[in-house]
């Protein structure tokens, strides 16, 4: 069980993550060559970044909420790279993108605070972390969160020099 305090400063950090993004990238225009500046070949550009961030916080609430649904639910194992493709990322609007991830973050921290205290320690299965509560779902997601705005202020950063 996460305790009360470390939770509300989690559930902070998830719902401050838009603010953090709209922060570093509100200001850039769609067509701003920024977007598309890719400093290490191997990761996305930060127009895929907020497009990938916005696909992503619908998934993670779907296994959260098969997590508090089903008994210990097998939580599918999704291929970022084939869904970048799949959904253009390189070519998406990165501020409808970055409405978009505001909007699934909205519902993602909304569904949290709306669980009860037992529903936290709920597990589902995720291959290959194996069995992960609630709660330590909400920290990966967090965690995620940080190594992209990292990536973010590293990508902007490089931009300038």
């Amino acid at each position: 069980m996460l305790p009360p305090a470390p939770r509300k400063y989690m559930l902070t950090g998830l719902a401050g993550t838009p603010d953090v993004l709209d922060g570093f990238l509100k200001a850039f225009p769609s067509t701003d060559p920024v977007w598309d500046h890719r400093p290490d070949p191997e990761r996305f550009t930060l127009r895929e970044i907020v497009a990938h961030l916005a696909d992503w916080d619908p998934i993670f609430l779907s296994r959260m909420i098969r997590t508090r649904d089903e008994n210990e639910p097998v939580l599918e194992d999704i291929d970022e790279g084939q869904i970048a493709i799949e959904h253009d990322y390189a070519h998406s609007d990165p501020q409808e993108s970055l409405a978009r991830f505001r909007k699934g973050r909205a519902a993602l921290v909304a569904f949290l605070n709306s669980l009860p205290e037992p529903a936290w320690d709920r597990i589902g299965i995720k291959p290959p972390l194996g069995p992960l509560p609630i709660y330590a779902q909400a920290v990966l997601i967090l965690g995620h969160d940080g190594y992209h705005t990292q990536q973010v202020a590293q990508w902007l950063a490089s931009a300038r020099t």
